[in-house]
């Protein structure tokens, strides 16, 4: 029999008993009551073995959720580092490739540059020379040397300024190429920079949701145990409470 139908039953004797005359006093029997809160007392130690199994396994629920917490954080920190390490990974691979892109466009641009200025210099150099045997033709085959002199000397004068003007056009051109070239692997390194830094925020997020994650899981498990315990140690509490009630309001009559 239950501790509860025990004090229901405790209850009924006191009702059931006669009123003392003269006093607020009732008598009751006394042997019923008796061996109703010895069988209380019988079944207390099994309700004690029952509250101390809840608080057991309160603390089996505690030691498993803190378990199962610190291996969802430790599963959490272990994707982070993997997802930053990939996102690490692929910023250093592109910006290995932008660099060796970087690298050839601006080698590329200052080999261009360079074959310019060489065919400008060979343009120079070819007017320069087929100036100085127009020159040298005119001087031997004219009457007047003085007049073939300065034709030739403005002549000379001529494809040299004109030499000049190529060369300083192709150095001007190929500045610009290769200015063109810095700035379209600025712009890709910078690029690969801002995906690299979109992937290593987005691993970041998803690391701070999965532990806020866990932590919600640990407080939702340790107040379900909580709840579980109070409710036992009051309803042990109300029992005895009620026997404490119940053996107060008797006296037994005297024989």
């Amino acid at each position: 029999m239950s501790i509860e139908l025990l004090l229901d039953q405790i209850e009924d004797i006191v009702e059931a008993g006669s009123k003392v005359p003269f006093s607020s006093k009732v008598g009751v029997d006394a042997e019923a009551i008796k061996k109703a809160i010895e069988d209380i007392r019988l079944n207390l130690p099994g309700e004690l073995a029952q509250a101390r199994t809840i608080i057991a396994d309160r603390n089996n629920i505690l030691v498993k959720a803190k378990n199962e917490a610190v291996a969802a954080v430790t599963s959490a920190q272990e994707k982070s580092r993997a997802l930053i390490s990939t996102a690490e990974d692929k910023v250093r691979e592109l910006v290995l490739k932008t660099e060796g892109y970087s690298k050839g466009k601006v080698e590329d641009a200052e080999n261009q540059a360079r074959r310019i200025v060489e065919a400008a210099n060979e343009d120079a150099k070819a007017i320069r020379q087929s100036a100085q045997v127009e020159a040298n033709a005119m001087v031997e085959n004219t009457e007047i040397v003085i007049q073939s002199k300065a034709a030739a000397e403005t002549y000379i004068k001529n494809a040299q300024e004109e030499a000049h003007a190529t060369l300083e056009g192709a150095k001007a051109q190929a500045e610009n190429i290769i200015n063109a070239a810095n700035e379209q692997a600025q712009r890709t390194t910078e690029e690969a920079r801002r995906c690299a830094d979109e992937a290593i925020d987005k691993a970041n997020k998803w690391s701070a949701e999965i532990r806020v994650a866990a932590g919600d899981f640990i407080e939702e498990i340790m107040a379900t145990a909580n709840n579980a315990i109070a409710s036992s140690l009051a309803e042990i509490q109300g029992a005895r409470a009620s026997i404490k009630s119940v053996t107060g309001k008797i006296d037994t009559p005297e024989e």
